[in-house]
């Protein structure tokens, strides 16, 4: 860590990054606290209904999750813009923002009527191709709202106000348990059950009042404030800047976005992919496989809080031309998203087991998942450690080098480990979690390596 005697004290960052990242961590939390009741009552209504729904999700998932990737240049670049005291630079990256936002969801929501013969064409059979094919669907018309939702909170985040998304995503997360219940299990006989599908159509709806809500925070506090960002612009405006996807700012939203959704593509469509390994073994060893993966990435949550916490940070130090503060600023967050997952690391290898009867009753899955979580609990930290790192070379303006390095790490690492440890080994899908393992780990060692380079270095905003 650089020492600059003109930098924030350590305790000073922390406290900062804490304050900042609480209300970002419950928000990403319930982003995924949603998909985490989808996945619980699906597997109520049967090992067969859950097995839809983790193929389903599986591959809408990873696009999501590219174009979410894209769009956490939002956060970037508000965040070195609101450092920089650019109010009306923040404004051009939202529209920008949002812009890409909406047309992303609709090419991968547009994707989705391609879904059964994309796994019929890995292998899957044709039953469960048929049922995650559906679950598939009714989850893309969901997307356009949830991209447009989460480039409303990024810039919300980015600009100092995070709790209003967090708020948002609580309500949502309240209504989604008693309407999934109705419409996925029968509850009141108000509804036919439709088990997974279902679940995830009452979510895809929830994700568009998601994004109602916070646009209408958005525009009513700026307007509040004097709408010093530019936010409400004449229709003309619009209209241009819709044609030319965002003018400047879309611009720079493409090419600091292009990276970010590549890097968080490489790792889905890596975890993805062992989804479909874990298929190929069997309707047992998916279920077990996903309903750790489901956990996993709730805890993941706090992680990819911090992260975002971390880039917000580091970039507000860059565009005020603090380095010093930038580097530590980055280290800080590191440390607090590797401890941060240590109590539950703990916990997955003291008790697991009340953890797996959250989703399933069946007795083979229990006993799988009691395994596949004695091995992730050495997952956690590393993989928080390594999110923590991208966030921090993101918000620095470091990019396209942390997706080469991730890339790296996953698809010449986790892929091939995993394939080998569950395939040819015959751990099974504790042998899938082994590989997801090590790839992070190798992870952590490229990103942390290139992070130390990139603080010490000089740094400017994008």
């Amino acid at each position: 860590m650089r020492r600059d005697a003109g930098a924030m004290p350590v305790g000073r960052h922390a406290i900062e990054t804490l304050r900042l990242a609480g209300p970002i961590i419950v928000a990403r939390a319930m982003l995924l606290v949603m998909f985490v009741v989808d996945t619980a009552m699906a597997g109520w209504a049967g090992a067969a209904e859950l097995a839809y729904m983790g193929l389903g999700v599986a591959p809408q998932m990873v696009l999501m999750l590219v174009a979410v990737g894209a769009l956490q240049s939002v956060v970037v670049l508000s965040a070195q813009a609101q450092g920089a005291g650019d109010a009306t630079g923040t404004g051009r990256v939202f529209r920008a923002g949002l812009i890409h936002a909406v047309a992303l969801g609709l090419l991968v929501g547009l994707l989705s009527v391609f879904s059964e013969p994309f796994f019929r064409a890995t292998g899957q059979a044709p039953d469960l191709a048929r049922g995650a094919a559906r679950v598939t669907a009714a989850f893309g018309w969901g997307l356009p709202g949830m991209l447009a939702f989460t480039a409303v909170n990024l810039f919300l985040e980015a600009t100092g106000r995070p709790r209003a998304g967090m708020v948002i995503l609580i309500l949502v997360n309240i209504a989604n348990v008693p309407l999934n219940g109705i419409f996925g299990l029968g509850w009141f006989g108000l509804a036919e059950p439709a088990g997974a599908v279902g679940c995830v159509a009452v979510s895809a709806a929830l994700r568009w009042v998601a994004f109602l809500g916070a646009i209408g925070y958005l525009l009513a506090d700026e307007a509040r404030r004097g709408d010093p960002r530019r936010l409400v612009v004449p229709a003309s405006t619009w209209l241009s800047e819709i044609a030319t996807l965002g003018g400047a700012a879309g611009r720079q939203i493409r090419a600091v976005g292009l990276p970010m959704g590549i890097a968080q593509g490489v790792e889905s469509a890596a975890f993805t992919t062992i989804v479909f390994v874990a298929g190929t073994l069997g309707t047992t060893t998916l279920a077990a496989h996903q309903i750790t993966m489901t956990v996993v990435s709730l805890i993941f949550m706090m992680a990819i809080g911090t992260a975002s916490a971390t880039a917000i940070r580091v970039g507000r130090a860059v565009g005020a031309g603090a380095g010093a503060d930038a580097a530590r600023a980055g280290r800080v967050g590191i440390v607090i998203g590797a401890v941060m997952a240590l109590p539950f690391s703990v916990w997955f290898l003291i008790n697991p087991d009340p953890i797996g009867r959250v989703y399933t009753d069946d007795p083979a899955v229990l006993a799988l998942t009691r395994q596949t979580f004695l091995v992730a609990a050495f997952f956690l930290s590393i993989d928080a450690a390594a999110a923590v790192l991208m966030g921090a070379l993101r918000g620095a303006g470091d990019v396209w080098r942390p997706t080469i390095l991730q890339t790296s790490a996953y698809w010449l690492a986790a892929v091939p480990i995993a394939a080998v440890l569950a395939g040819p080994v015959g751990l099974g899908p504790v042998g899938l979690m082994g590989g997801i393992v090590a790839g992070a780990a190798v992870s952590v060692a490229l990103l942390d390596h290139r992070f130390r380079r990139v603080s010490r270095g000089p740094l400017g905003r994008l």
